[in-house]
């Protein structure tokens, strides 16, 4: 059985249609069931349908989830009819419309007045003449219609339909090009023995096929004033030409052209019609395909971004495990399907922890391979080095060799000793971190040296802080200060430290769902210009 989510959100219809397993409801671009509502929290409920029953569950959402009036406060299996709010988003639980089945009429009388074969319409018995060929022609070119083929070979295929169509020494496909003034060659069929010459299209004649979506045909090419000027035409002997706008339905995409010498040969009024609609056809087919390759770039694309994706989802941690006298709040938020900020929580054998949390220059599918390769690559130096400032020192050479000048990233890198809340650090050009003191002192933890990846040589520093119990640590990426409202005002450092002194008490995973809430508020409905990133430790009791 299949379900979906149906009704409007901001007076626009919408359905949402369920799949097995687990997804996320919100206003997040990443979110499954997407609802671009301000009063949706980015990340508001969840829904897993598995073998049949669909649970509903909040996830501590800013302005609640209703289920048929009844605010939830535990998850809940959902029945069909049930009405669901998130926030002011109310959606139908229902089940979804079964496909359509053909019937078939159990008449057995026939209706038909008249009959006809493909034998008798193209010509069995061996007649051919000009109705049956342009019947042969327009069979193939119902044929180019149906077929899914790649535009080069789709080109050389409607060369054949106008060398069958009309007797020449020259057949050519321009297509209107993106940034070009004058249609682009595509494609072009001469005649064995025809020296290649150039295209004796006008720019005049050109523009007016262009502009009027009208074919043109010149009877006797050597007399035609419209060709007077171009003396390749005298040159080639061309006698008789014809030129149609491939148009698509909407606008004019290319020409199709056939010209040729034979004195004795001339196109007529009724061969231009028959060469025009055929351009249409073939104006349509084109820009199928087109969309067609679009789709499948689009695809292709798309499965790239999962792929990165899903391996960010095994760089970045899921579960962070715990630090005795300590706890740890996160948060992830890319602005595309992927980003470049990064985090890491790591228990050393010794019994410190390191973390960090990082910004990698960029955004996209680009910013996330460079998340990809700084993981790996601290995880290994950490193993061989303690020295913070030769470990960062080493990484930066690293990324420095294996990126371009534009790909650099800031990064705060920290030890934590738990038993008595030291940590020695580096932080290469990071947003400053917020060390909080129990009556809410805020000091920033200022940058010890440039950005990793932007100089081969650069020196680093490290730190030095203590986390004090009942202090915490906050870090967190450039998206924050800097996210924006539909007005263009920012979020802004003064207002998030605001929201630190005032929810200091709270848990670390109620600090930073309480920053993410009024960061929501803030936003409202613009759309995300950065990645999002919080890591926050706070020292709740001095550890053994």
């Amino acid at each position: 059985m299949a379900f979906a989510l149906v009704g409007k959100i901001k007076g626009r219809s919408a359905c949402h249609f369920l799949r097995d397993g687990e997804q996320i409801v919100g206003r997040a671009a990443t979110s499954h069931v997407r609802l671009p509502d301000s009063s949706v929290s980015r990340t508001h409920a969840k829904i897993v349908l598995d073998g049949g029953k669909v649970i509903l569950t909040d996830l501590e959402s800013s302005n609640g989830t209703f289920v048929n009036g009844a605010p939830m406060t535990r998850p809940r299996e959902l029945v069909l009819g049930d009405v669901l709010a998130f926030a002011d988003v109310e959606l139908k639980f229902v089940e979804s419309a079964p496909a359509a089945q053909t019937m078939f009429s159990q008449n057995g009388s026939s209706i038909e007045s008249s009959s006809v074969t493909l034998e008798e319409i193209f010509g069995a018995d061996g007649r051919v003449d000009e109705r049956t060929n342009l019947f042969r022609i327009l069979a193939e070119a119902g044929e180019l219609l149906a077929t899914q083929r790649p535009l080069d070979e789709l080109y050389e295929m409607i060369l054949d339909l106008v060398e069958k169509l009309a007797t020449s020494d020259k057949a050519v496909l321009l297509l209107m090009e993106e940034g070009k003034e004058e249609p682009v060659v595509r494609a072009s069929r001469l005649k064995p023995g025809t020296a290649s010459g150039e295209l004796v299209l006008s720019r005049t004649m050109v523009q007016k096929v262009v502009a009027q979506r009208s074919g043109l045909l010149t009877s006797d090419a050597q007399q035609d004033p419209r060709f007077q000027q171009q003396q390749s035409v005298v040159s080639q002997g061309i006698r008789s030409a014809m030129a149609a706008p491939l148009f698509d339905n909407e606008k004019v995409i290319g020409i199709l052209y056939a010209d040729t010498t034979d004195p004795a040969f001339w196109y007529n009024k009724d061969e231009l019609r028959t060469f025009t609609a055929l351009a249409n056809l073939i104006g349509v087919k084109i820009t199928q395909a087109r969309l067609a390759e679009a789709e499948e770039e689009g695809r292709r694309l798309a499965r790239e971004v999962q792929a990165a994706k899903d391996i960010l989802a095994y760089i970045l941690p899921a579960d962070l495990g715990c630090v005795l006298g300590y706890e740890i709040g996160t948060y992830h938020e890319p602005c595309l399907e992927v980003g470049g900020d990064l985090y890491d929580v790591k228990c050393l054998e010794d019994g410190r922890v390191l973390f960090l949390a990082g910004d990698v220059a960029g955004k996209g599918l680009g910013a996330a391979l460079l998340v990809s390769n700084i993981m790996p690559i601290i995880s290994v130096l950490i193993d061989e080095s303690r020295d913070l400032t030769e470990l960062v020192r080493r990484l930066n050479r690293q990324i420095y060799l294996s990126t371009d000048p534009i790909h650099y990233a800031t990064l705060f890198l920290g030890v934590l000793d738990p038993p008595t809340g030291d940590i020695g650090y580096v932080n290469a050009g990071h947003n400053p971190p917020y060390l909080l003191a129990p009556k809410c002192e805020i000091k920033e933890v200022a940058a010890t040296g440039t950005p990793i990846g932007m100089l081969e040589s650069a020196p680093f520093a490290a730190g030095h802080l203590t986390i004090e119990p009942g202090g915490m640590l906050f870090l967190f990426s450039d998206g924050i200060p800097e996210a924006q409202n539909a007005d263009g005002e920012f979020y802004e450092e003064e207002r998030l430290r605001n929201v630190l002194c005032r929810e200091r008490d709270a848990s670390a995973e109620e600090v930073v769902a309480h920053v993410t809430s009024d960061l929501d508020r803030f936003v409202g409905d613009a759309s995300p210009t950065d990645d999002i990133t919080i890591l926050l430790l706070k020292r709740t009791l001095a550890a053994d």
